[in-house]
């Protein structure tokens, strides 16, 4: 049996396979896969995990098939060269030329040498359990599928040649490979992998190259022309002195205490916690009049939970908000650590795509119970702000009106694999939901905040520009999960709600990772691989955030002054430059791409 395997695509899918169990972006102090043609280092989430266990993972290694790859057929141009894999390991590890690797380099420039050693020596240790049991869920699987149809098997019998995917022996080759002292890394995935010969398209892995670059030099050109439209904007408006204004990134007059609560969810089954942080004593807020304050609910993202913006919820209870940071069981911390310690079969249920923006109108529901009693009534729960990151922004905009729509995201999944584009493989998921209209809509929720939102495929042009309510949406200039330009600022320039506001923060990322946390143990936990959100980024959200907030669920006419780009360039920091713009067009945008490409 013979194996094509398309190795630029190996390179795409990495930050996919070790990455998709947690949105995050590994940082630049190591390694940014992003300008690399394999990001190895991309890793996913190591559980904690006994001796015990590792010991049955040794068996289960043991029993895999023992063939491996003993060469690998290159093609580059019109030239086709046969390789040992000990050759490669020997051009990698000790920069060996054997003489039949010799012709091919001779196709390669010196950086194109180095590059391709780098693709073959780069190393990642994980947790080989987790890599099986995360290659074992939903999402596993369909990225397996994705990569079999590049990967693909060639069966002979009877004279007659067939193509099979590859994934199963894929994911022999991932496993096996992370378990190898050496580390996973593509020298030791080629050995393991159950085919003895290898055909690899290395001319593909250079195309990839290719489109990396002129993704970066579209990203730069949108985040250009996104900073320009910010100054044009300034330059229309009045200067004002902002050091003579209050600096509404320091806490606001109130002291705040903070109230869980873990509620219960009969009709569902479901067991929601919640966080709610209140202004105390509440009889001084607002004179204690009935229904005078606002709540503001906080959607965590995949792989978080409800203390992950507890700072932005004490700065908006200080100024006279309640804020309420719910946790969504299926999609947090809890979920994917149930994964990588066998107790769950996949990183998240597909049910959040629903229960996510139903946990919160549950969530509003109980709060209109416990109003008169517990909070003197003086709750406004007809005046409901949503803020989201990630899958939280999903929630953000789900709740606020965007549907599903089955048709944009079944042509977005079935189309060219958009490895780039990371966010599009936890949307596709939702294609496994039954495809029906969904009312998910709550007209209680009034404005919205959404964060690096997942949204361009499953809602698309037609479902978010349905959206009426006013609309803060915050991205961030390296965003490598949600891509700035292609899943932020054109999704952004489809929204018709007159009310809406793009912020951008350059050189901020969707998640950190502690790149040496994974590096260092593979039984690290979660939480300490997860680094917080830098303190300027912190300052931007809880400033923009509350003045947002403060026009459209306060009516307070005097934080408008605060909406505006001279307000952030006035707060702006390196190495996170702010911008705020309120309209960029389609056609502004597609010119930047277009400049771009030129």
């Amino acid at each position: 049996m013979d194996l094509k395997l398309n190795f630029t695509r190996i390179s795409q899918l990495y930050p996919f396979l070790f990455f998709s169990s947690q949105e995050m972006k590994i940082q630049k102090s190591n390694l940014d896969w992003f300008t690399r043609v394999l990001p190895a280092h991309a890793g996913s989430i190591p559980s904690k995990i006994s001796g015990v266990v590792l010991g049955i993972v040794a068996i289960a290694c043991s029993a895999l098939p023992s063939q491996a790859a003993e060469r690998v057929y290159l093609s580059y141009a019109s030239a086709n060269i046969s390789v040992s894999v000990e050759a490669l390991e020997a051009y990698a590890h000790q920069q060996e030329t054997h003489p039949e690797l010799e012709s091919y380099l001779l196709l390669l420039s010196p950086a194109d040498q180095q590059e391709f050693r780098d693709v073959l020596d780069d190393s990642v240790h994980l947790d080989p359990l987790m890599v099986d049991r995360f290659f074992r869920s939903p999402t596993g699987e369909w990225v397996l599928e994705k990569l079999g149809d590049l990967i693909q098997a060639q069966s002979h019998q009877e004279g007659q040649t067939s193509v099979e995917n590859g994934s199963e022996g894929i994911r022999t080759a991932l496993v096996k490979a992370a378990a190898d002292p050496q580390g996973l890394n593509l020298i030791n995935i080629l050995r393991y992998f159950p085919s003895e010969g290898i055909y690899l398209n290395t001319a593909l892995m250079f195309e990839l190259r290719t489109q990396i670059e002129t993704l970066l030099k579209e990203t730069d050109a949108v985040i250009n022309e996104v900073v320009s439209l910010s100054q044009h904007e300034e330059s229309l408006n009045r200067t004002i002195d902002f050091r003579q204004k209050p600096d509404i990134r320091q806490t606001g007059p109130y002291a705040v205490e903070m109230q869980t609560s873990i509620l219960y969810d009969q009709q569902r089954q479901r067991r929601v916690p919640v966080d709610l942080y209140l202004p105390t004593p509440l009889k001084t807020v607002n004179l204690g009049q009935p229904h005078s304050m606002p709540l503001i609910v906080v959607s965590h993202g995949l792989g978080g939970d409800r203390t992950n913006y507890a700072d932005f919820g004490r700065h908006l209870a200080s100024y006279g908000f309640a804020a309420a940071l719910i946790q969504h069981p299926g999609s947090d911390t809890e979920q994917v650590q149930a994964l990588l310690s066998g107790q769950a079969s996949e990183v998240f249920k597909v049910s959040e795509f629903i229960d996510r923006p139903k946990d919160i109108s549950f969530l509003l529901d109980e709060l209109e119970q416990r109003n008169a009693g517990l909070y003197n009534n003086q709750l406004n729960l007809n005046q409901v702000g949503v803020v989201g990151h990630s899958f939280g922004a999903y929630t953000a905009l789900a709740i606020g009106g965007a549907q599903i729509d089955y048709q944009n995201l079944e042509l977005d999944c079935l189309s060219k694999f958009d490895s780039v584009n990371l966010a599009r493989m936890f949307q596709c998921r939702a294609l496994e939901l039954p495809h029906q209209v969904y009312d998910l809509r709550d007209s209680r929720v009034t404005a919205i905040m959404p964060i690096n939102p997942v949204n361009s495929s499953i809602f698309g042009q037609h479902s978010l520009s349905q959206l009426s309510l006013p609309i803060l949406w915050k991205t961030s200039g390296k965003d490598t999960v949600t891509p700035v330009a292609w899943e932020q600022v054109r999704s952004f320039t489809w929204l018709k709600t007159p009310d809406k506001y793009l912020l951008l923060a350059e050189g901020d990322h969707h998640i950190n990772l502690n790149l040496s946390s994974v590096n260092r143990v593979v039984s690290v936990s979660l939480r300490e691989i997860i680094e917080p959100t830098p303190a300027t980024v912190n300052s931007y959200v809880n400033a923009m955030g509350l003045a947002f907030f403060q026009v459209y669920l306060m009516h307070d006419e005097t934080y408008r002054t605060y909406l505006q780009p001279a307000y952030a360039k006035a707060i702006s920091e390196q190495p996170y430059p702010l911008s705020l713009v309120r309209s960029i067009t389609t056609e502004q945008f597609f010119k930047a791409i277009e400049q771009a490409r030129l």
